[in-house]
């Protein structure tokens, strides 16, 4: 078959299914390794252009993997821009069936760009690092429980699992440096975030597993893919406030608390903010612009593989 096809992969914990724009394929399987494999089977004998998924809480990762190691393109897309693209399709109806002909359609028609296969070493620091995410998040709501808490066994047990889930987060930071360390690229940029004053090592290992593209697109593009990018909301007359709008949001969530310790310890950042409140800004809006020029300061670092000086703010 010659004309290219795009395909869409609706993705649950015990199974997905896969449709194609033109439609011609239409198919479920098993999400396990026999199910993975008969998918690629199954493609082989077609020119498939680009495969999107959505994010689904980790289950596409396997075959993400899988269908990136067979050599396709793949993009695993957010769901919300899924979603907004059906009902501008009159697609309402939502069904595993339905949802894998509206990725593909969406492949078909806006087709997003896809990410670079990650290497080995991205993959498995990424996987440590949201272990890491999960277990901290869990810390704060067993921390917030003990506040609460009166009874004396109640007390007890809530600081049991407190110590547990910090002695599992200080092994995870010593798996971290270990991989970080083992790996020289990976330590050479490591160290250039580092440099940057309020980039500490876990902002640092979040950027560098869940942003691979640092350093690899200009200033607009990395922007608008965490998220950071400002977007304009007028009509006529009416003219709305710019806000920004989807990205990755662990990463958008690092770089502002980043934000928040820069405005205090790195004199670039404070004067940013300190002059945009004189401008009338509000404290967030002056944060969300702090958070987006460390973005763009740390895109530079790493793309010119130099670390940190206050004079790289000159040129971003």
């Amino acid at each position: 078959m010659s004309d290219a096809l795009f395909i869409g992969i609706d993705v649950a914990k015990d199974s997905f299914d896969v449709a194609s724009a033109p439609g011609n394929i239409s198919l479920s399987q098993p999400n396990d390794a026999q199910g993975r494999a008969k998918l690629i089977d199954e493609l082989k004998p077609y020119a498939v252009s680009l495969i999107v998924l959505e994010a689904t809480g980790g289950y596409e990762r396997s075959l993400v993997a899988e269908l990136l190691a067979a050599g396709y393109n793949v993009v695993v897309a957010n769901p919300r821009q899924v979603r907004d693209f059906a009902r501008g399709i009159g697609k309402l109806a939502k069904t595993d069936k339905i949802d894998a002909k509206v990725l593909a359609r969406f492949a078909q028609v806006v087709q997003p760009k896809p990410r670079p296969q990650p290497s080995p070493q991205d993959s498995c620091l990424a996987e440590i690092v949201t272990r890491r995410q999960q277990i901290s998040h869990t810390l704060t709501a067993e921390r917030n429980r003990l506040a609460h808490a009166t009874h004396r066994e109640v007390r007890k047990s809530v600081q049991t699992v407190i110590r547990a889930l910090e002695k599992q987060i200080a092994q995870l930071d010593k798996l971290i440096r270990d991989h970080i360390d083992s790996d020289d690229s990976m330590r050479a940029r490591n160290a250039i975030l580092q440099s940057f004053k309020g980039i500490g090592p876990q902002s640092s290992a979040m950027l560098l597993s869940h942003l691979p593209e640092l350093g690899r697109l200009n200033r607009q593009r990395i922007a608008a893919l965490v998220g950071v990018a400002p977007y304009d909301f007028q009509s006529g007359q009416w003219a709305g406030r710019s806000m920004i709008y989807g990205g990755r949001g662990d990463v958008r969530r690092v770089l502002y608390m980043a934000a928040l310790s820069a405005v205090r310890y790195n004199p670039a950042i404070r004067d940013t903010y300190k002059r945009l409140l004189e401008k009338g800004k509000v404290a967030k809006v002056a944060l969300t612009a702090c958070t987006r020029k460390i973005l763009v300061i740390l895109n530079t670092l790493i793309r010119n593989n130099t670390p940190w000086t206050p004079n790289y703010t000159k040129n971003t």
